[in-house]
């Protein structure tokens, strides 16, 4: 029996490496990609920066900065009409389940782990979000972890709300697309 799958999920935060993204996250990223050495990576991020970084995905842009820094071959992808966390999620498992090479038509015995980067205040929101779009394509909850980086300065508490929001996004889909036409507009401003 071939050995499963270990996806790991990167979220991205920005479309410039002049800050954390680029000085804290995508070194963690890096090393982490080096211990584990994961079967497939998917680089979560939509053009968000528009005026200041034009033509530019928060995915790509990590996707070639972990490309560049790496020597290692594995199943890279880019993720790009994410915007929101909850799509971030949302689309990664969609990935999951039709891109990443051997899982087609996938079954849950292929995949032995997902673990999903993040920013650290975000932590709680995201677990919530891969137990709702990738429990099933794991065998138990404890297949899904979270490794973060922490830079974020505002209060943590206003994670409660994102939660609380994509929580009902989740049952709601329309909440979900007015976020993502918020983000789609304030992304030309930034």
């Amino acid at each position: 029996m071939p050995e499963k799958a270990h996806i790991l999920v990167v979220c991205g935060y920005g479309c410039h490496l002049d800050t954390p993204l680029g000085k804290v996250y995508l070194p963690r990223v890096v090393r982490f990609i080096r211990k584990n050495i994961p079967t497939a990576v998917i680089f979560c991020g939509g053009f968000t920066q528009k005026k200041t970084a034009p033509n530019v995905s928060e995915a790509e842009l990590m996707y070639k900065y972990v490309k560049d820094t790496i020597n290692i071959t594995i199943s890279m992808r880019t993720e790009t009409n994410s915007y929101t966390t909850l799509e971030n999620l949302r689309n990664a498992a969609d990935s999951i389940r039709f891109y990443i090479p051997g899982t087609f038509g996938y079954k849950k015995e292929m995949i032995g782990k997902i673990t999903i980067f993040c920013e650290a205040t975000r932590a709680a929101n995201v677990i919530m979000l891969a137990r709702h779009f990738m429990i099933d394509l794991v065998e138990s909850i404890d297949d899904i972890t979270v490794e973060t980086a922490s830079w974020e300065r505002a209060d943590p508490f206003k994670q409660v709300y994102n939660m609380i929001y994509n929580r009902l996004a989740i049952r709601f889909p329309y909440l979900a697309h007015r976020e993502h036409q918020k983000r789609l507009l304030r992304s030309e401003l930034i």
